[in-house]
C-alpha cells in the first residue's frame, strides 16, 4: 500500500512538472499587464476589453523567433480587424450573422490550410462577437472597443516572445531532439515488422517538422557554428533514415554516392492556401461546416430574440472549426456543454460576490493561466474556465442581472451545440472517403513527379526540392484524412485501407530515394508513368493495387 501511495505521489509530481507552465505564465501576463496598467490609470473597463487582443499570446508557441513574430503580428492585426468589423456592425442582427459567418469560414480555412495549429480559428470569431456585443449595450463607443483590442494585442506580441530571450534556439534544439528520438526508434525496429509503417511515418514526420523549424529559424543558411551543427546532425539523421528505408542484399552504387543535401525549405503561404483549394480537402470541408453552423445557430438565436446571440454562433464554431472526425467533435460538443454549465455556475458565484476591480483583475489572470494548463489535459475543465473569463470580459464585470445573463448563455449554448451536432451527423456524413481518394491520388501523382526528377538528375535542384516537399505535404494530409475516415466511415475505408497503407509506404520510399539520389538514374521512367496512371485512377475512385505498389517500391529501391 505504501509503495502504491508513493507511486501515485511520484506520478502526481511528474504530471505537475510536465504542465505547460511557461505557456500559462505568458498567457496570464498577456491579459494581466494591460488590464493592470489600465486599471491603475482608472480605465478598468477598457482593460477588460483589451483582453480580447491579449488572446494573441496563444498563437505561435514553440515556433522559432523569425517565424513566431511574423505570425503574432498577423494574428494581432487580424484580431484588430475582427474587432473593428464587429464593433462597427454592433446591434445589427443580420450583419452580425453575416460577419461572423465570413470570419469563421475564412479563419477556419486559413488556419487549417496553413497548419497554424491550436488554438485555430475560434478566437477570431470570439473577438468579433465580443466586439459586436459590448458597443451594442450603448455605453462603449465602437472606436474605444477597437482601440482596447489593439492595446491588448500590442502587449501580447512581446510577451509571447519572452521565452526566446532566455534561449533563442530552444525551438530548433527541441525539434532536432524529437527527430533524433523518432529516427532512433525506427532504426531500432524491424523494418518489416508490424510497427514499421507507424514508426517510419513518425520518423518522416519528425524529420520534416525539424527541417521546417530550422528553415524558419534561418539555421539552414546561417554560418553560426551552433546552427551548422544542428543542420549537420539533422542531415545525418535524414541520411540514416533514408538508408534504412532502402534495404537491399547488396549496396546500391547509386546510394553509395557522396551524401547530398536533404530537401530544405517550406512552401509559401500562397502555395499552402492554393493547395487546400484542390477539393475535397479538410480546410474546405471544415470551413463549410463552420459557415453553416454559424448561419443556422445565428438565425435561431436571432429568432429567439436573445441579447447574446453571438454566443450561440461562437459555440457552434468552437465545435466545428478544427475539422475533426465526428466522434471527436461530438465528444467536444459534450465537453463543451458540461464545461459551460459548470462555468456559468462559477461566473454566477464570482459575480454574486461583487468582487472589486483588483480582485477581478486577479481572477482573470488566474483563469487565463489555468485555461492554458487545462486545455491539453481536460477540455471540459478548460471550458469551465473559459466561460467565466469570456463572460466577465463581455459584461465588463458588472454585477447587475446575473440570472438573465446565465440563462441566456445556457440557451445560446444549447442552440449552438444542437446545430453543430446536426451538422456533424447529417451534413458531414460521407465527406471522409472522397478526401481519402483525393489524397491517395495526389500522393501517387507527387511520387511520379519526384521520380521524374530522380530520372532526370534534377532532384537536388530547386524544382526537385519543391517536388519532394509537395510529396511530403500530400503524405501528411493523407495520414490526417485516413485517420478521420477510419472513424467516420469504417466500412468505406475497409476497401481503401490496404491501398492507402501501400501508397504511404511508396511515398516514404520515394522520399528516401530522393534523399540518397545524385545524378540521373536509369530505370525509373516506367515507375514514373505507373504512379501517374495509378494516381489518376485513384481520384476517379479506383483503389490502387497494393501488389502493383509493392512492385513499384522494388523498382525504386
Amino acid at each position: 500500500m505504501t509503495e502504491r501511495v508513493g507511486d501515485r505521489w511520484t506520478d502526481a509530481r511528474t504530471s505537475i512538472r510536465t504542465l505547460a507552465w511557461p505557456t500559462a505564465a505568458r498567457a496570464s501576463a498577456a491579459i494581466g499587464v494591460p488590464l493592470t496598467a489600465l486599471t491603475l490609470l482608472g480605465h478598468h473597463e477598457v482593460g477588460l476589453m483589451a483582453s480580447t487582443g491579449a488572446f494573441t499570446v496563444l498563437y505561435g508557441a514553440g515556433r522559432p523567433m523569425r517565424y513566431r513574430w511574423r505570425m503574432l503580428v498577423v494574428v494581432a492585426l487580424g484580431f484588430v480587424l475582427c474587432s473593428a468589423l464587429g464593433a462597427l456592425t454592433a446591434g445589427i442582427g443580420w450583419a452580425a450573422i453575416l460577419l461572423l459567418t465570413v470570419i469563421g469560414a475564412v479563419a477556419t480555412y486559413a488556419t487549417l490550410a496553413l497548419r497554424s495549429g491550436p488554438p485555430g480559428a475560434f478566437f477570431f470569431v470570439m473577438v468579433a462577437g465580443v466586439a459586436g456585443f459590448v458597443p451594442a449595450q450603448g455605453t462603449v463607443p465602437p472606436t474605444l472597443m477597437i482601440a482596447a483590442t489593439a492595446i491588448g494585442a500590442a502587449c501580447a506580441v512581446p510577451i509571447a516572445m519572452a521565452d526566446l530571450l532566455l534561449d533563442r534556439a530552444a525551438p530548433q534544439v527541441k525539434a532536432v531532439r524529437q527527430a533524433r528520438a523518432a529516427v532512433e526508434r525506427y532504426l531500432a525496429s524491424d523494418r518489416y515488422g508490424a510497427e514499421a509503417a507507424r514508426l517510419s511515418a513518425e520518423a518522416a514526420g519528425a524529420l520534416h517538422r525539424a527541417w521546417g523549424v530550422l528553415w524558419d529559424a534561418g539555421d539552414t543558411t546561417s554560418r553560426r557554428p551552433e546552427a551548422l551543427a544542428r543542420a549537420a546532425e539533422l542531415s545525418t539523421l535524414h541520411q540514416a533514415y533514408a538508408s534504412h528505408m532502402l534495404p537491399g542484399s547488396s549496396p546500391d552504387p547509386d546510394l553509395a554516392a557522396d551524401r547530398t543535401e536533404t530537401p530544405l525549405g517550406l512552401p509559401t503561404t500562397w502555395l499552402m492556401l492554393r493547395r487546400a483549394l484542390h477539393t475535397p480537402t479538410v480546410p474546405v470541408d471544415a470551413a463549410g461546416r463552420v459557415a453553416l453552423g454559424i448561419v443556422v445557430s445565428g438565425l435561431i438565436a436571432l429568432t429567439l430574440g436573445t441579447d447574446h446571440m453571438y454566443w450561440a454562433m461562437m459555440v457552434s464554431a468552437l465545435v466545428l472549426h478544427q475539422g475533426l472526425d465526428r466522434r471527436r467533435s461530438l465528444i467536444r460538443a459534450r465537453n463543451r456543454f458540461i464545461g459551460t454549465v459548470v462555468g456559468l455556475g462559477i461566473f454566477a458565484a464570482i459575480t454574486a460576490a461583487g468582487p472589486s476591480e483588483w480582485v477581478t483583475v486577479a481572477i482573470l489572470i488566474v483563469l487565463q493561466g489555468s485555461i492554458e494548463l487545462a486545455v491539453p489535459r481536460n477540455y471540459a475543465v478548460a471550458v469551465s474556465l473559459i466561460t467565466p473569463l469570456a463572460l466577465t470580459i463581455a459584461t465588463g464585470g458588472a454585477s447587475n442581472g446575473v440570472f438573465p445573463v446565465v440563462t441566456e448563455r445556457l440557451l445560446d449554448t444549447v442552440v449552438g451545440l444542437a446545430v453543430a451536432v446536426v451538422v456533424l451527423l447529417v451534413v458531414a456524413r460521407g465527406s471522409a472517403m472522397p478526401m481519402v481518394r483525393n489524397y491517395v491520388g495526389r500522393v501517387l501523382a507527387s511520387c511520379g513527379n519526384a521520380l521524374e526528377h530522380i530520372g532526370a538528375g534534377t532532384i537536388t535542384g530547386s524544382a526537385g526540392a519543391a517536388a519532394q516537399l509537395e510529396l511530403a505535404l500530400d503524405m501528411q494530409d493523407l495520414s490526417l484524412v485516413a485517420g478521420r475516415a477510419l472513424t467516420d466511415d469504417p466500412e468505406g475505408m475497409a476497401t481503401w485501407a490496404e491501398p492507402r497503407e501501400s501508397t504511404a509506404w511508396l511515398g516514404l520510399t520515394v522520399l528516401a530515394r530522393c534523399a540518397r539520389a545524385s545524378g540521373p538514374a536509369d530505370g525509373v521512367g516506367g515507375a514514373t508513368w505507373a504512379c501517374w496512371a495509378l494516381g489518376a485512377s485513384a481520384e476517379r475512385g479506383v483503389p490502387p493495387d497494393p501488389i502493383a505498389l509493392g512492385n513499384l517500391r522494388a523498382v525504386i529501391r
